[in-house]
């Protein structure tokens, strides 16, 4: 097992929980182990690992270690790796797009975990497979800008795509459930940055690539178009085989004219006798135009043009028929709660749970539920509590959801308060961040899975023990 001690970095035997050369505990928050060191960046260093509470699979942890300790430029990182958490979080799932496993801090240094996408990257392909020809270059395009048109109309621009950031998965997806999806996955949303839904641009820090990176981009503004100069940049190495290269101090790129500002990818292509068709060529052009206004707004603008006239849309499962909740018992009525939850009324909802949750075991006066309370209240409302969020959410919020995040961070049912557990837990769901809490004010469908009700906070996990909710056990 690798350390995660920046200074140390030592190769452990597998059974050992520390260090053998430096003591550092090799456990991320009793799940997460590193077996191997994948190299380092300006944010941090990346391990390929595993989550032992997932039968040992494998996954990728990202370690928050900047370069720079400047504290604006620290706070800056700090704030930009974050945002990877936070954007991962946000796309949801997508089948070329890493999945978000966790993100907390330990030992005051912040931990990404990622899925881990087993293959390789285009650069790796490059080097062993040769130049790619005009039809694997059209089906690299085909394959690539229906990810960029998912992540766009979430308003978010990934702002450094190249060949490296790109893997070719080695086991293809199961067709049957995901349709004939291509098998490139596109990671490192670290230097994105969500945008306005209504204005596409924004200021920000200058992030991306030398040599892929748009010219509004090395000024520090960015739009949908700055990915598409990218990808477009991407596509002309992987045909060409040309990087930038660095000598005497100088960065050289054969296919960028420095003194005319321009590219000369066209040039280079005929001077080596290799030649792709005009339409392609036109497409790629426009792609590069230096003007944002000039180049396609949009993926679909480009499969057009390059004769994919649209996306294959992926098979989309059918939801389960959401169930008939019962509304009203002996006990409660839960007409409100369903009406502020049909109505996305997240705040106002999470307060009437409370209200009722209180109401019901005779402590509105209190404001507040004992351990007693907690381990006493009735399953049945438990259970219709629980299930309207679900409902409402998607599967996103409730107690069931909380419950399952709960045993996966390695708590147990029956049990006395777990306070380590808990803070596990409160990492988790966003309660708490950077080792710190939280101010009781996120509520939106984008929060973390589990982040609502936030009731919770106040009454433990005591029902649990009876497998309180709708998830049962």
């Amino acid at each position: 097992m690798k350390c995660f001690n920046p200074d140390c970095l030592h190769q452990n035997t597998q059974l050992t929980n520390f260090c053998q050369k430096c003591g550092q505990k090799l456990l991320l928050t009793e799940r997460y182990r590193a077996h191997s060191y994948l190299g380092e960046g300006g944010f941090g260093r990346t391990f390929i690992g595993v989550d032992q509470n997932r039968r040992n699979s494998s996954c990728v942890i990202k370690q928050f270690l900047p370069l720079s300790q400047n504290s604006g430029a620290l706070q800056k990182c700090i704030q930009l790796f974050e945002q990877e958490a936070e954007l991962l979080e946000k796309l949801g799932k997508h089948p070329q797009i890493p999945d978000l496993l966790a993100f907390f801090e330990q030992d005051g240094k912040l931990y990404l975990i990622q899925e881990y996408i087993e293959g390789q990257d285009l650069l790796k392909e490059l080097k062993q497979q040769g130049r790619f020809n005009e039809t694997k270059l059209k089906s690299f395009l085909v394959e690539m800008l229906p990810i960029l048109d998912f992540i766009h109309n979430k308003s978010i621009i990934h702002r450094d795509i190249k060949p490296e950031n790109i893997i070719r998965r080695k086991n293809k997806l199961d067709p049957t459930i995901y349709g004939q999806i291509s098998d490139l996955v596109l990671i490192d949303f670290g230097v994105s940055r969500q945008v306005s839904a209504t204005i596409m641009t924004r200021m920000g820090t200058v992030t991306g690539t030398p040599g892929y990176a748009s010219p509004e981009q090395l000024r520090g503004v960015t739009n949908a178009s700055s990915d598409m100069y990218s990808l477009a940049i991407t596509a002309i190495r992987l045909l060409t085989g040309v990087f930038p290269q660095e000598r005497n101090g100088t960065l050289v790129d054969e296919i960028f004219d420095h003194y005319n500002l321009g590219w000369v990818w066209k040039e280079w292509l005929s001077k080596n006798r290799l030649s792709i068709s005009q339409n392609l060529a036109s497409v790629l052009d426009k792609m590069l135009a230096d003007k944002p206004s000039d180049r396609f707004q949009s993926a679909q603008e480009v499969l057009t043009a390059i004769g994919q006239p649209s996306f294959v849309v992926l098979p989309q499962p059918q939801p389960a028929p959401k169930p008939n909740i019962k509304l009203q018992t002996s006990k409660a009525n839960f007409t409100k709660l369903d009406q502020l939850l049909s109505t996305v009324k997240w705040k106002e909802a999470d307060q009437e749970t409370a209200r009722v949750m209180l109401q019901i075991m005779g402590r509105e006066k209190e404001g507040w539920l004992t351990t007693d309370n907690c381990r006493n209240f009735p399953p049945e409302e438990l259970g219709i509590i629980d299930q309207l969020w679900l409902k409402y959410s998607e599967g996103r919020f409730g107690f069931s959801v909380q419950k399952q995040i709960w045993l996966e961070e390695g708590g147990k049912m029956c049990e006395n308060w777990d306070a380590a557990t808990f803070e596990k837990l409160a990492n988790r769901v966003g309660w708490k961040k950077g080792g710190k809490w939280l101010n009781y004010e996120q509520f939106n469908k984008n929060a973390l899975p589990g982040h609502l009700p936030v009731v919770a906070l106040g009454w433990g996990w005591g029902g649990w023990g009876r497998g309180g909710g709708s998830g049962g056990g």
